[in-house]
């Protein structure tokens, strides 16, 4: 699956979703219409997605996620056909067209398994299944260490189910003609519509990939037009391979019906056989064995020459447990390359998102949705080509080459290229799409979805922000007021300038920040830049938090959202003011390098002041250098001028970090070092997923504590996952440490097979984290530790379990202390909460 190229489009998409959902209903209105709902004839239960056609006619529609449908009244049949996978098909007579509203059950359509199976070694469906995976490796196009092909994708997204009152509204009355209707009566707004034509040269030992453009065509709403993926391109992925036992899809494995332990999850039927060229072709109808479980439902065809698999059409068959989403279809076919070596033909995804986290009203009311669909196919393969793949920069793993005028080819030219092609729906796409970027409105939902991504509002040649920095309250500070603004890309491309001024009540301060960055021209990112901050933060923050939180704007909890949910005062704050010069350079994808000069000055806070040996201390300072080493494998990042957003990848991120520097105080002057590293990873097992992160350091040399480990705690009743949610600020400092956070998505293993649960949609979640440090009292002489701060005399460890995907939204976990019991009466349990908008 294409995760990280459509991950982030998926929530700038969602603000859109939002902000028309505060201008409509969701009841819709059309004469002489036909409504009904299809349920279970055995549970009662809503059946979503089933197909219903007009009898004599190439029309028809689909029932939403509720099992509702709404359609015109067909005038020339009086029939009607219902057909879902996994049940029998239903044949309904209309009722008069002045009953207008249609019920309908149908049956789980079950198998004579007698028919096609025997004992569990006979029978021909078990002969059969032991055919194919006894080919199963030699049949999976991912075998081969080494190949090339093309591959044309397109990309379509449409927002579903426009109602009369989104007409109405000032977003859309005055460009009512750029909604569009589907046969069913429906109307729909189109978002983006990508075309892509790409050679891929791939080589599994050693490992090189090489993704050369050669066509790229995009047509999307604002942000959506502008936003490029690199990094481990997309045009690599081959998105869903049923050979494999395990399919991920949105952070979950699903069940292949093609798995070596099929028989345990799936139900194998043989549906029907035809000779097709002198082979015999097999149909084969699979179910899940149990519901609520990570499987599929639906078909493949082999044959039996190879026994191999020549098309395979599927949904899941359950998506209670995944965010949002309401339908996923995937139809994969393959082919012959030289009519003996199985690859790739065609992929098509087709998913269907419901970002409203309740029930309307109106149960029966079709609901404003999001459909993605995204189509790949492959031609001209070449197994083992004789030619080396050559890149660009030979310590590279992989690289993407766009040919010159690969983003302006004309309409002869794709023409010609295309390997399917466009429908009238997508050919009428592009101007429609142009046309909608153009509404006020949408502009302004727009510029919040970049500022959601970039935390800076456009207003044209600058940029108001950083938005969480507005304003906010704490026990130092009082009301904090800020104003900051940067140069966009239409002054520079490649220099940026950017300032700010902060005002605190309760201190009567000025605070601000300021500096100035370089982007160089280059392929690979090298990125230049010179700061000043003076600020209020938190005793402990310090960058090396960005490690884990990685796409995070800042490392501060010093913001309106802590204070509101806070459960003690927050008040272990100081002043620093800061220069920080700084130069990233990237070696080839997955490697980079940052180099950083920094000057640090602390100054004595009001409620934690700085002493030493009973001394009152006003500031102390320091200067250091440091490099820090990233690693990734096969990662998807998006650079948005300075900006850069990490997608994600399947593989561990390693950083690695060397400092050294020199500490002043009074009229001495210390030197010191310091190494840290981090790791995190998500692992699957089976339908559950494992994330860890680890980080480990240590000093050397004496310095204040300001600049040492003060373990990240968690004084509100927010949950992160990577803090320590049951320890206060300064109830330790270390010079060595290492901290532990792992957590256990079992992704509804255990309440899906409970009948009171499983209608819940709710995912089991447990968490460990373990904090073991140490600390030599010498860097006292410097500084005094606050009083708070106590030895560690035995590791810290916490335990959670709770649920998650309320409201698709939602996850509350109940935290255990289990030791060291606080000397700061910090409770030993506490229940809390984390809310985010994710698949």
């Amino acid at each position: 699956m294409p995760e990280y190229k459509t991950r982030l489009r998926y929530r700038i998409i969602v603000a859109f979703i939002y902000f028309l959902l505060l201008n409509t209903g969701t009841a819709f209105g059309q004469k002489k219409i036909l409504s009904g709902t299809v349920t279970d004839m055995q549970t009662g239960e809503a059946i979503p997605f089933v197909n219903i056609s007009i009898k004599h006619t190439t029309t028809g529609t689909t029932t939403d996620t509720l099992g509702n449908f709404r359609m015109p009244f067909p005038k020339l049949t009086d029939t009607l056909s219902f057909s879902a996978i996994g049940y029998k098909p239903v044949i309904k007579l209309l009722p008069r067209e002045d009953m207008v509203s249609l019920s309908v059950v149908m049956l789980p359509e079950v198998f004579d398994i007698g028919e096609v199976e025997v004992a569990p070694d006979e029978g021909p469906m078990r002969a059969l299944f032991g055919h194919i995976m006894d080919r199963k490796e030699t049949n999976n196009p991912d075998q081969y260490n080494k190949f090339s092909y093309k591959k044309y994708t397109q990309w379509q997204y449409q927002i579903n189910n426009i109602t009369d009152k989104l007409l109405d509204s000032k977003v859309l009355q005055e460009n009512a003609n750029l909604i569009k209707t589907e046969e069913d009566g429906t109307r729909f707004l189109p978002l983006y519509f990508s075309e892509q034509l790409v050679f891929n040269e791939v080589q599994r030992d050693p490992q090189k990939a090489k993704s050369t453009v050669l066509a790229d065509r995009t047509s999307g709403v604002g942000i959506l037009d502008e936003l490029e993926i690199s990094g481990y391109t997309s045009a690599l992925d081959m998105e869903v391979n049923f050979y494999d036992n395990h399919i991920l899809l949105f952070t979950q494995n699903f069940i292949s019906p093609l798995s070596n332990g099929g028989w345990y999850y799936y139900k194998y039927f043989l549906a029907d056989s035809s000779l097709v060229d002198g082979v015999m072709h097999y149909r084969v109808h699979f179910q899940p064995r149990r519901n609520g479980e990570n499987t599929f439902k639906g078909y493949f065809i082999t044959e039996n020459k190879y026994y191999s698999i020549v098309e395979i059409d599927a949904d899941l068959s359950s998506t209670s447990n995944l965010n949002f989403l309401k339908k996923l279809h995937l139809r994969s076919n393959y082919y012959f390359v030289n009519d003996s070596t199985p690859f790739y033909k065609r992929n098509q995804i087709d998913a269907l998102f419901d970002y409203i986290p309740f029930e309307t009203r109106n149960k029966k009311a079709n609901r404003l949705s999001l459909f993605y669909t995204q189509a790949a196919t492959i031609d001209e393969v070449t197994i083992d080509p004789p030619e080396e793949i050559k890149l660009l920069t030979p310590r590279a793993k992989y690289e993407t080459i766009k040919l010159p005028g690969s983003y302006s080819r004309d309409s002869a030219y794709w023409s010609n290229i295309r390997m399917e092609p466009l429908t009238q729906k997508q050919l009428m796409l592009e101007h429609t799409i142009d046309s909608i970027s153009s509404i006020r409105q949408i502009n302004f939902v727009n510029n919040l979805a970049r500022m959601m991504m970039t935390s800076y509002f456009d207003v044209g040649k600058f940029e108001i922000g950083p938005y969480a920095s507005f304003f906010n309250t704490n026990e130092v500070e009082g009301h904090r007021f800020f104003f900051g603004a940067r140069t966009s890309t239409e002054i520079s491309e490649n220099w940026m300038l950017w300032g700010g001024l902060g005002y605190s009540t309760r201190t009567q301060d000025l605070s601000g920040m300021g500096g100035i960055g370089y982007k160089f021209q280059t392929i690979q990112r090298r990125v230049l830049t010179f700061s000043f901050d003076d600020k209020m933060i938190r005793t402990g923050e310090n960058e090396k938090i960005l490690y884990l939180y990685e796409n995070a704007f800042s490392p501060t909890e010093n913001n309106l959202v802590s204070e509101i949910f806070k459960r003690n005062p927050l008040d272990e704050m100081f002043r620093e003011t800061k220069i920080t010069g700084r130069y990233e350079h990237e070696w080839y994808p997955g490697l980079s390098n940052k180099l950083s000069v920094n000057y640090f000055k602390h100054y004595s806070p009001e409620f934690y002041p700085f002493m030493r040996n009973g001394d009152f201390v006003s500031s102390v300072s320091a200067t250091e250098i440091s490099l820090d080493t990233r690693f990734s494998r096969e990662e998807k990042v998006i650079d948005d001028g300075f900006l850069r957003l990490y997608m994600g990848t399947d593989y561990p991120i390693f950083h690695f970090t060397v400092g050294a520097g020199q500490v002043y105080s009074g009229n001495t002057t210390n030197y010191y070092g310091r190494v840290a590293a981090t790791v995190k990873d998500n692992v699957y097992l089976g339908m559950t997923r494992f994330d860890y992160a680890l980080e480990a350091g240590a000093w050397m040399g004496k310095l204040p504590y300001t600049l040492l480990d003060i373990p990240r705690g968690n004084e509100t009743f927010g949950l992160y996952s990577y803090d320590f949610n049951l320890l206060n600020y300064l109830e330790y400092v270390h010079d060595k440490y290492f901290h532990a956070y792992l957590e256990y998505h079992l992704n509804g293993f255990i309440f899906r097979r409970v009948p009171a649960f499983r209608k819940a949609n709710l995912r089991e979640v447990l968490s460990a984290k373990v904090l073991v440090g140490s600390v030599s009292h010498k860097h006292e002489d410097i500084l005094s530790f606050p009083t708070t701060v106590s030895d560690m005399e035995k590791p810290y460890i916490e335990l959670g379990a709770g649920v998650e995907n309320i409201l698709s939204i939602a996850r509350i976990e109940a935290i255990w202390r289990i030791q060291p019991k606080s000397k700061l009466d910090v409770p030993q349990f506490g229940i809390l909460a984390r809310f985010e908008i994710g698949l």
